[in-house]
């Protein structure tokens, strides 16, 4: 008996670890909602994982790819994985993870970005990583991917017999849905449902 209830409570343990986070769903919706096309799609475990292992916020990278190659659909053609525009768009990625872990890596760890983990100011990584100006049309990108993902309403998982198919929303009507990134007020927020 004692085997049986140590073998339920390891499985009740496993299957909490594999659970699927929140944040990670924000992103998948975001992205079926945003840019139904991006070769981001599926890898929001993968940005939640890096960003939390690196101590940033999870939506950085989705932010930061938003602002430079459209979430993924126009990298530079230098690189075919360079989604975040690093060095320029010259740096050139193996695999779309290694960009997220380089990403993640060098904003977490490389001395330029110090004042950004210090303050977590938006404007403290936009004059680092944009470079040049104009600043406030990124940050205005940045803060409207970040915005966007906050307020993403994930629905309650529901019992499978009671779940209810939703037809996806072809990619040429979301687009009459969305908010244009530099007509986006940063100051007011946004509640997606």
């Amino acid at each position: 008996m004692r085997k049986l209830i140590f073998i339920a409570i390891l499985l009740l343990i496993a299957g909490s670890a594999y659970a699927k986070d929140l944040r990670a769903e924000k992103i998948e919706r975001f992205l079926a909602r945003y840019c139904p096309t991006s070769p981001l799609h599926g890898r929001g475990e993968e940005l939640v994982r890096s960003a939390d292992h690196y101590k940033l916020d999870y939506r950085l990278y989705l932010a930061i790819a938003g602002a430079e190659s459209t979430w993924g659909k126009n990298p530079p053609k230098r690189s075919r994985y360079n989604f975040t525009g690093i060095s320029n768009g010259g740096a050139v990625f193996r695999s779309v993870s290694h960009n997220i872990k380089f990403t993640h890596e060098t904003i977490a760890t490389k001395k330029w970005y110090r004042r950004y983990r210090r303050t977590g100011n938006i404007m403290d990584l936009v004059y680092v990583y944009k470079g040049v100006p104009p600043y406030d049309r990124y940050q205005r990108a940045l803060r409207f991917t970040m915005d966007i993902v906050t307020a993403m309403a994930v629905p309650e998982a529901k019992p499978a017999m009671l779940a209810k198919e939703e037809k996806p929303l072809k990619p040429d009507l979301m687009a009459w849905n969305s908010v244009r990134y530099d007509k986006f007020d940063i100051r007011k927020t946004i509640f997606v449902d």
